[in-house]
């Protein structure tokens, strides 16, 4: 993994974001900018699980807080449960769940290996244009990623490998505390969301209108702090 300050004052409260798969540091740089919700807080972006290994600093970080808050969005609400963290006060998952190569809770695998085996410039602009359905164009330029599309194809290869591996990691002692889906999701199927955190007991919040990305929604900001 790969992680970044994006707000560091020294506050005694940190919020980690974990970030979808092929994504930057620049979808954090552009909520932070365009919200309020999240000031009082440090806030640190993870992202690339290539390696699903925390940096040491940011778990020196993480143990030296008083609070801990965790946003998932995406690939990132696998990640995340996977990053060895203990101490985690309060966790959000957003358009995604702990199972993304799943047909009925996650993204069918047919799906996910097309999409890997297909891997392109020209398939990665039609995979940003069902992600960001609806979203404003100057958003959409705030928040493309600047990695290469062989490094995304890297990272999801990384992913897989990781998921048909079976490679045991060590059980989270924290759970989601919240799940917000969007109902014209079009990467997890919101369906199949519905039904990974009602049979994990987790409490979901339901956008009929939100995309997968959802950042341009004010409501899904103040949300996912509430």
């Amino acid at each position: 993994m790969k992680a970044e300050w994006i707000i560091r004052r020294g506050s005694r409260k940190l919020l980690l974001f974990f970030n979808g798969w092929g994504m930057d540091r620049r979808v954090a740089d552009w909520v932070v900018s365009a919200s309020a919700a999240f000031d009082g807080r440090d806030i640190a972006v993870v992202y690339d699980y290539r390696d699903l290994t925390l940096p040491d600093w940011l778990g020196e970080a993480v143990a030296g807080v008083d609070s801990v808050e965790l946003l998932a969005w995406s690939m990132g609400v696998w990640a995340a449960a996977r990053a060895g963290l203990e101490k985690v006060d309060r966790a959000v998952a957003l358009n995604g769940t702990p199972w993304p190569r799943d047909a009925e809770r996650g993204i069918s695998p047919e799906v996910f290996m097309g999409t890997l085996e297909g891997w392109n410039d020209a398939n990665r602009q039609r995979f940003e244009r069902r992600m960001m359905t609806g979203v404003p164009q100057d958003v959409v330029e705030n928040v493309r990623s600047e990695r290469s599309s062989a490094e995304q194809k890297g990272e999801l290869q990384a992913i897989a490998d990781s998921l048909s591996s079976g490679q045991r990691h060590s059980v989270p002692t924290w759970n989601y505390s919240k799940a917000i889906v969007g109902g014209r999701d079009q990467i997890f199927r919101a369906e199949n969301q519905l039904r990974a955190w009602r049979e994990a007991g987790v409490q979901v919040v339901d956008y009929p209108a939100m995309p997968h990305f959802p950042f341009h929604y004010p409501e899904v900001l103040t949300e996912l702090l509430a």
